[in-house]
């Protein structure tokens, strides 16, 4: 009799459909879903299903049930809010099926840490799904509707026990997005293996995969609209060794494969679209790069700390202009120890700070005629760099502060003849330049040298020989500018009026040196502060 009783009461509940209740049966998004109280799939296990006629009854409904317990669900008709917290409330739950329901949105913080549910089947009419609707959740699989479009900030973060997650033929999904700072969608996913993403995303938000650290594949679907690969995006999958690019990729944001450190190969589909190339710091297992034509800027730590690359090729017709840095030791290529050469296209026009700082086994450069601006530390403490050489017709002004500092290996260097001034520390503590000329024609007007940085040219042990004979425009040569360059034997200058020098330009070359300036200025030269120095002075032979 009270099975009888309560097959009664059931019926009775799902005859109510005409009785009202405004705030449970609102759609959480908004719309209201009144009126849509479809009665459950007959073609489908008809009889396991448990139809809500109207939102807020759940909890009564198990009650009388006598479902307080229960490891699955099969629910039809309308959820609202609260139905949810009924849902999240029930610890024996396992495996929910909402198939049925008359849902759009799927309510923020819907199944949040639900360490106890591991599969929920979501109804094809939903649209979107609320933040954190899964957060902390023991899921281990998950089938997006087709239907879907948006997915909330951290919808996935922290579910450790997902494997799988697919996405139904014909997605409408147009971005993994987080703003608001909750965490990416699928961030510490840790058991994540696999992922496609689908062909109508057009961007991947900030942290979406960040800590995904089983996440070995990473696959676009075919003719993909994907624009841009946002912060973080996939940083720290340590899983992932290869990717390929899709072609309608335009911008590649900092650190958005950082730290993926078996990362091996990066490859760009035929056709690429990217003009602004970051986001590969760290990948420590990456050997080689070859970087699209279509690319105009390399961000300033595009590469930092890519230990094991050895070879950077640009494919031909690149439009590169800008090889940024940011600040001392963060240059697109700074700390790449394994990089021993690259071929800087003739399009770039700026090499900016830090650039290739620490390159510790890069042997030679060569710079390109189309660079205007060499930034600070470009090419500092690159220990085994021998070779520098400019394009003919460079369009260089100046060298900035601390460039070469401590490129202990660099023996010779030729100053392109546009070159109007030298910082300080430019080419600092090479200890074993020998000998540094000057083009024909040169510009120059100012050796810098301060407290700080020390001179253009301080410390360099080794230097033999300076040739400014063709440098008939000096004005200034500063503090400390060739400081203790103990091995000094001929200078040559070919500016008639002697520069003024700073305290210590000189201080501590041999004693042997000797200074050659134009014909009829010795005196001037003998007469003048800080020229002093040199013990022998005459003139220049013609």
């Amino acid at each position: 009799m009270k099975k009888l009783f309560l097959f009664a009461l059931f019926a009775a509940l799902c005859c109510s459909c005409t009785e009202s209740n405004t705030d449970e049966n609102t759609d959480p998004n908004g719309g209201s879903n009144s009126g849509q109280t479809t009665p459950p799939d007959p073609d489908s296990d008809a009889k396991d299903v448990i139809h809500v006629p109207k939102g807020g009854m759940l909890a009564g409904i198990l009650n009388e049930l006598g479902l307080t317990e229960p490891s699955s669900l099969k629910l039809s008709g309308t959820l609202g809010v609260s139905d949810f917290t009924t849902l999240r409330n029930i610890q024996s739950l396992e495996h929910l099926d909402i198939s049925r329901v008359n849902l759009s949105v799927l309510p923020t913080e819907a199944f949040l840490e639900c360490t106890n549910i591991k599969s929920v089947i979501l109804p094809n009419t939903l649209t979107a799904i609320g933040t954190q609707a899964f957060c902390g959740s023991s899921l281990v699989s998950i089938s997006i509707p087709a239907g879907v479009k948006t997915i909330g900030n951290g919808t996935f973060n922290l579910c450790t026990a997902l494997q799988t997650v697919t996405f139904e033929k014909g997605s409408q999904l147009k971005a993994f997005e987080n703003s608001s700072g909750w965490g990416g969608v699928f961030q510490s996913c840790t058991s994540l293996t696999t992922i496609e993403i689908p062909a109508s995303v057009e961007t991947i938000g900030y942290n979406a995969f960040y800590g995904c650290t089983s996440l070995q594949t990473v696959t676009f679907e075919k003719g993909s609209q994907l624009k841009t690969i946002k912060g973080n995006a996939f940083a720290n999958c340590t899983a992932l060794t290869s990717i390929e690019i899709p072609a309608s990729v335009e911008t590649i944001e900092r650190g958005a494969f950082s730290g993926c450190t078996s990362l091996q190969t990066v490859t760009f589909e035929k056709g690429t679209q990217l003009k602004t190339f970051d986001g590969f710091q760290s990948c420590r297992s990456l050997t080689t790069i070859e970087i699209p034509a279509s690319v105009e800027t390399i961000k300033y730590s595009a590469f930092n700390g890519c230990t094991s690359l050895k070879t950077v090729t640009f494919e031909k017709g690149s439009e590169l202009k800008t090889i940024e840095g940011y600040y001392q030791f963060y240059g697109a290529f700074s700390d790449c120890t394994s990089l021993t050469s690259i071929e800087i296209p003739a399009s770039v026009e700026t090499i900016g700070i830090c650039a290739f700082s620490d390159c510790t086994s890069l042997t030679s450069i060569e710079i390109p005629a189309s660079v205007e601006t060499i930034e600070w530390y470009a090419f500092s403490y690159c220990t085994s760099l021998k070779t520098v050489t400019f394009e003919k017709g460079s369009k260089l002004k100046m060298i900035q502060y601390n460039t070469f500092r401590d490129c202990t290996s660099l023996t010779t260097i030729e100053i392109p003849a546009s070159v109007e001034t030298i910082e300080r520390g430019a080419f600092s503590g090479c200890t074993s330049l020998q000998t540094v000329t000057f083009e024909k024609g040169s510009q120059l007007k100012t050796i810098e040298g301060d407290w700080s940085w020390g001179g253009a040219f301080s410390n360099c042990t080794a230097l033999t020989t300076v040739d400014m004979s063709a440098c008939t425009q000096v004005t200034r040569i500063e503090f400390r500018a060739f400081y203790e360059d103990s091995k000094l034997q001929l200078f040559k200058i070919g500016t008639r009026t002697p520069p003024s020098c700073g305290d210590d330009v000189f201080t501590g070359i041999n004693s042997y040196s000797v200074l050659k300036v134009p014909a009829g200025c010795v005196d001037a030269y003998k007469n003048a502060y800080g020229w002093k120095e040199f013990t022998t002075i005459s003139e220049l032979d013609e």
